[in-house]
């Protein structure tokens, strides 16, 4: 329902790609050449992903946003030259596990168009729920459980906050966008309509 949306100075995975300073050099100043020359910003791709000190990718909401940006605003052929680009920045295995996760996305994106259309939108707060839950299970499906808790917790959580403030709603002529409207301005605006309504309060 709802889906909330940090690059740094330095490309993520620089040190463990490379590990003489002749290797630094190159990739250096390959950077220096895809500087947007209006902008003077290095190109995105090169700040888009981070990995660990152990080589992985780190994994986080932002990382999932990057990952459906490769996949639904690029071509194969501009998807595969950002992929090389990618691989001058991240170490192998985090390099891979990008690659990994866009073929993921891709098959779960397909799953949740054929199983949800996007012309048949939900009629009541039950049906949403359902819709919530059956996207939840494709995550854990496509991505598995540590990947798809680091990728929609949050979103999973928000939209459940959500879901409850529809379904306690004593208007019943508004319509379900309309009390979707409704329930995420109370979300925003009453810190402690939200913490009642928590999945994760105890």
């Amino acid at each position: 329902i709802l889906s909330t949306h940090h690059a740094s100075d330095q490309p993520a995975g620089i040190l463990s790609a490379c590990g003489t300073p002749d290797c630094k050099e190159v990739v250096a100043a390959t950077i220096e050449r895809e500087i947007d020359e209006e902008t003077g910003k290095k190109e995105e791709i090169y700040t888009m992903f981070q990995a660990d000190e152990r080589g992985n990718l780190v994994l986080n909401e932002t990382t999932r946003i990057n990952i459906e940006k490769l996949y639904a605003l690029n071509t194969p052929e501009e998807l595969a030259e950002k992929m090389r680009k990618l691989a001058t920045v991240l170490p192998d295995n985090a390099h891979r596990q990008v690659a990994n996760l866009v073929d993921y996305f891709d098959k779960y994106t397909r799953d949740v168009k054929e199983i949800y259309p996007p012309d048949l939108a939900p009629e009541t707060v039950e049906d949403v729920l359902v819709q919530l839950k059956g996207m939840h299970d494709l995550r854990l499906l496509h991505f598995g459980a540590d990947v798809a808790r680091a990728f929609y917790a949050d979103e999973e959580k928000i939209s459940l906050q959500l879901i409850y403030l529809m379904a306690i709603e004593k208007d019943k002529s508004l319509s379900l966008d309309e009390k979707a409207q409704r329930a995420q301005y109370l979300l925003q605006n009453s810190p402690e309509l939200a913490a009642a309504y928590d999945p994760d309060r105890k």
